[in-house]
């Protein structure tokens, strides 16, 4: 990805593009001019043989540093832009009435390139302008007509090489704004992507991926099974055993929660504390998330148990955590809320808070589910009728049953 974005993004690449092109052409022009000059001399020799060194070493020299690519290409550009036309002037200079019209067409495309419109109309009118000034300088036997010609044709080459060197920059730029527009959405996704993944199970964070509006500020009202999860006497336990060994073990059992809950579908709201909150339904609602919720609860006691007997095995002073879980079935609102500067994807309502004080009503290592979540699941768990009991809270007693395991 590195790689791709200098590619595509570094201001430098366009640099170094038309450096490493003006090189290549430079080479050509060296090698065909001294050609020329060999079998129909075009400057007295006497100026080939100083110049041709001199546009060899210089040239030698820019291809060496554009293979090392070094940091100080723009200020290579105008060096060379600068030598160019030196070399160009003496040339056209000695060159007298010669038509060297070879050389001022490369020269035009090599300033488009480089200064596109309005630098390479300038370069035109002065190339132009220096090329008459020679003439009449030597008192060479050009009519007035021919010279105007000439100048016509190196302004119409740098006419035509400006509007093509436009028309290629703001292809260049249209193409560098849709690399950079992609490389932003893939950037987002990816940071979305790591940070949902925090909370929600793989394909739940696919989904969010393809429909973020679902993130936007506000909420919707959802139908929505609550998992609630909290440790029996963890304050106490704080206090009686080192507090850094509690919070590792605290970590590795919020952890293994979380993948349980990934695992059956469900995303993980927060922690509060050591309580775990996971609600199924949240984003792409099935028609068997109370039945996942409620096996997601057991499959959690049943990984805290096997937990417990993994730390009992590393010996010493073991920490036993025994958690009492709960499940709610209603309608919350869920969405994005909080401030500009502080956002949760989060559930809120009356179904959130049930869960939280039916926990409260169970045995430790046991599963707990209020009457609107059993008329759903009945026919598939095995449970235990607690009666109506009286919540912290509730208006209303809430009929409670312990679930012991699922029918066959």
């Amino acid at each position: 990805m590195d790689s791709y974005r200098q590619r595509f993004l570094d201001p430098n690449q366009r640099a170094f593009f038309i450096e490493r092109t003006g090189v290549v052409l430079r080479w050509w022009l060296i090698v065909s001019c001294s050609a020329i000059q060999f079998i129909s001399p075009i400057i007295p020799f006497t100026v080939f043989y100083l110049a041709l060194p001199l546009a060899v070493g210089y040239n030698l020299t820019l291809h060496l540093l554009v293979r090392k690519r070094t940091d100080f290409i723009a200020i290579m550009t105008v060096i060379s832009s600068i030598m160019d036309i030196i070399f160009s002037l003496v040339l056209i200079y000695a060159g007298g009435s010669q038509d060297i019209y070879l050389w001022y067409i490369i020269l035009l495309i090599s300033h488009a390139a480089r200064f596109g419109m309005k630098g390479v109309i300038i370069s035109g009118v002065l190339f132009s302008a220096f090329y008459t000034a020679s003439i009449l300088l030597r008192d060479l036997p050009v009519s007035l007509q021919d010279l105007a010609l000439r100048s016509l044709f190196i302004n119409l080459i740098a006419i035509v090489s400006g509007y093509l060197a436009r028309e290629e920059h703001e292809e260049f730029d249209n193409i560098l704004i849709g690399q950079k527009e992609m490389l932003e959405e893939q950037n987002r996704r990816r940071e979305l992507r790591s940070m949902l993944q925090r909370y929600l199970s793989y394909n739940i964070v696919d989904e969010l991926i393809e429909h973020p509006e679902v993130l936007q500020p506000g909420g919707s009202l959802k139908k929505v099974s609550v998992v609630f999860s909290d440790i029996k006497g963890f304050t106490t336990l704080l206090s009686l055993k080192e507090p850094e060994e509690v919070i590792i073990r605290l970590n590795s059992y919020l952890e293994e929660m979380s993948n349980v809950i990934f695992e059956y579908g469900g995303m993980v709201d927060k922690f509060v504390g050591d309580a775990v909150i996971g609600i199924f339904g949240a984003i792409n609602q099935r028609e068997n998330d109370t039945l996942s919720a409620v096996r997601c609860a057991l499959a959690m006691q049943k990984r805290l148990k096997e937990l417990q007997g993994d730390w009992e095995k590393e010996g010493g002073d073991s920490i036993s955590f025994h958690t009492r879980i709960a499940i709610d079935t209603g309608k919350v609102i869920i969405g994005n809320i909080g401030s500009p500067k502080r956002m949760d994807f989060t559930a809120i309502g009356d179904t959130v808070n049930t869960a939280s004080r039916l926990q409260t009503v169970a045995d430790p290592d046991t599963v707990v589910i209020s009457s609107r979540t059993c008329e759903e699941i009945c026919e598939h768990v095995v449970t235990e009728d607690m009666g109506s009991l009286q919540l912290r809270g509730k208006p209303e007693p809430v009929r409670v049953y312990r679930v012991t395991g699922l029918k066959k």
